[in-house]
């Protein structure tokens, strides 16, 4: 798949958003841009629309969806416009010619850490120490150059800072995916193409009923809701914004559901519309 673009990724060269960006545009060379935060991410799009999309993890299958980052699409009106599923495999790696005894202290993200516990209870003498990037991690080792340092992170981040990796996939759930979209800035083109899953938002009265009429009317047009997601309106009590994936097989179902949905809504808004993606990899599980 061609990408003419520079892509924004939260992280820096070898994390798992350049990961994600290589799987959904089936291309090693793409023009990655990196940012320290999700923040950071949305305003170097909204400052370069014009030649940037960005890809931003939304849900991970163990740790949840991501919130922050549905106030950011709202709050921003990024459009939506693809979707990947990554499986995470954490690797744990080192400097060519290390073994896994030689190491004292292995360094990433806390997250990371955490999902591969049970890999490092069979090496007591590892000392695990956090920090703020998993790719980060792989680059202090190679700019260290110490056998007795070591770093959980991806096959690309070996790849890029000429690391060798001692043990693949020591996450102790196999069943590990987070989920990104493919942004664009909201001034934007919008592509066109043939799509069967949608994203939107919306918001209701706090009065009994009021979310059943919403959901009545999507089951109704025989639309699936992949995904409901409720998170709280700043500066109210008891108001949430309700955050919807709809799958559906024929375009017209979805645009008869928007043509009724205002009328029993307080606010609206359509995310993006686009191909929906396969979950799971299952040649990466076996």
């Amino acid at each position: 798949m061609c990408i003419d673009k520079k892509i924004i990724v939260q992280g820096y060269p070898g994390c798992f958003h350049e990961e994600a960006a290589q799987k959904y545009f089936q291309s090693d060379d793409t023009s990655i841009v990196p940012s320290d935060s999700f923040d950071m991410l949305a305003d170097i799009l909204e400052q370069n629309e014009e030649d940037h999309i960005a890809i931003m993890a939304i849900e991970n299958s163990i740790a949840g969806s991501i919130l922050q980052n549905y106030r950011i699409l709202r709050e921003r009106e990024f459009r939506v416009v693809g979707e990947v599923f990554l499986r995470i495999k954490h690797n744990l790696m080192a400097l060519p010619g290390t073994k896994i005894e030689d190491l004292k202290q292995v360094s990433s993200h806390p997250m990371a850490i955490n999902q591969c516990l049970h890999f490092f209870s069979n090496h007591p003498h590892i000392k695990l120490v956090k920090s703020e990037d998993t790719a980060l991690s792989a680059k202090y080792v190679a700019d260290k150059q110490k056998e007795t340092r070591g770093a959980i992170a991806s096959q690309v981040a070996a790849k890029i800072y000429g690391l060798e990796i001692l043990a693949e996939s020591i996450e102790t759930s196999k069943i590990n995916y987070t989920r990104f979209f493919i942004l664009h800035g909201k001034n934007q083109q919008i592509p066109t193409g043939v799509f069967d899953k949608a994203s939107i938002y919306l918001r209701v009265l706090d009065q009994p009923g009021c979310l059943l009429k919403v959901l009545n009317k999507i089951s109704e047009h025989d639309v699936n809701i992949s995904k409901l997601q409720s998170y709280p309106v700043v500066g109210k009590v008891s108001e949430y914004y309700f955050y919807l994936d709809l799958e559906f097989t024929d375009i017209g179902q979805y645009e008869a559901i928007m043509e009724y949905l205002p009328s029993v809504t307080l606010e609206l808004k359509e995310l993006g519309t686009y191909k929906k993606a396969s979950v799971y990899d299952h040649q990466t599980i076996a």
